[in-house]
C-alpha cells in the first residue's frame, strides 16, 4: 500500500485550491500525480473506504479522503456491514 500517497492525496484535495474540483472532471489525471498502485486508484474512485481500510489506510486520513469525496461518514463503511 502507498501510505505515504493516499496520505497526500487526501491532504492534498482537503487544502489545495481547485483540486477537489480537479478530480472531478478528470481523476485520472490528478491520481497519477500520486505514487498510487491500480488498485489504489480505483478504490479511491470507487470511494471504497472500506478497501482503503482493509489494505491500511490510516483510518483519520480515510474518513478525511472520503468525506473531501463527497462521501457521508455514515455510509463510509456500509460495504463492510455484515461482515
Amino acid at each position: 500500500m502507498s501510505i505515504v500517497g493516499l496520505n497526500r492525496l487526501a491532504r492534498e484535495l482537503e487544502h489545495t485550491p481547485g483540486l477537489r474540483e480537479r478530480y472531478e472532471s478528470e481523476p485520472g489525471e490528478v491520481l497519477g500525480r500520486f505514487p498510487l498502485d491500480p488498485e489504489e486508484r480505483d478504490a479511491v474512485r470507487r470511494r471504497d473506504a472500506a478497501w482503503l481500510l482493509a489494505a491500511g489506510m490510516n483510518p483519520v486520513a480515510l474518513r478525511n479522503l472520503m468525506v473531501v469525496l463527497g462521501v457521508a461518514h455514515q455510509d463510509m463503511y456500509r460495504s463492510r456491514e455484515g461482515d
